[in-house]
C-alpha cells in the first residue's frame, strides 16, 4: 500500500508545481492585459497594428498575444488573449501561429547550442508561423 501512495504524492507535487509556474506568468500578464483595457491602450496598440493582423483575420490587439507568445510563452499568450473574446477562427488561427514559434528567446539560445545558425532559424520560424497563419485565414474564409 505504501509503494503505491508515493507516486501519487509525487504526481500531485509535480502537479502543483506545473501550476505554480504557470500562475506565476498568466495572472501578471491577465493584470496587465486588464489594466491596458482599462487606460485605452489597448485600442492605441489595436489601431497601430490592425492593418498588419487583418492578413490573419485577427484584431489588432492580438498582437499583444502574438508578441507575448513570441517573447515569453505559451502562457503569457493565453493570458493576453483570454480577456479579448477572440472568436474559434481566430484562437485557431493564433494557435497555429503560436504553436509554431513561440519562446523564442529561449529556444534561440538553445538550438544555438546544437550548432544551429539561431539567426536563421529564428527567422524561418517566424516567417513559417505568419505565412501558416495567413494561410488558414485564407483557407478558412474561402471554406466558410
Amino acid at each position: 500500500m505504501r509503494a503505491s501512495v508515493e507516486p501519487l504524492k509525487e504526481g500531485v507535487l509535480k502537479g502543483l508545481s506545473i501550476i505554480y509556474a504557470m500562475v506565476k506568468v498568466i495572472v501578471p500578464c491577465y493584470i496587465a492585459i486588464e489594466l491596458m483595457k482599462h487606460f485605452g491602450l489597448i485600442e492605441t496598440i489595436s489601431r497601430l497594428f490592425r492593418p498588419i493582423m487583418k492578413f490573419f483575420g485577427l484584431p489588432g490587439e492580438a498582437a499583444l498575444g502574438l508578441i507575448a507568445g513570441y517573447v515569453i510563452n505559451l502562457y503569457a499568450a493565453i493570458a493576453v488573449l483570454t480577456p479579448l473574446d477572440l472568436s474559434a477562427r481566430q484562437v485557431t488561427i493564433m494557435a497555429l501561429i503560436l504553436g509554431i514559434s513561440h519562446s523564442l528567446p529561449i529556444e534561440t539560445s538553445v538550438t544555438q547550442k546544437t550548432g544551429v545558425n539561431g539567426f536563421v532559424l529564428l527567422t524561418l520560424r517566424i516567417v513559417v508561423s505568419l505565412l501558416s497563419g495567413a494561410l488558414l485565414n485564407i483557407l478558412w474564409t474561402l471554406f466558410s
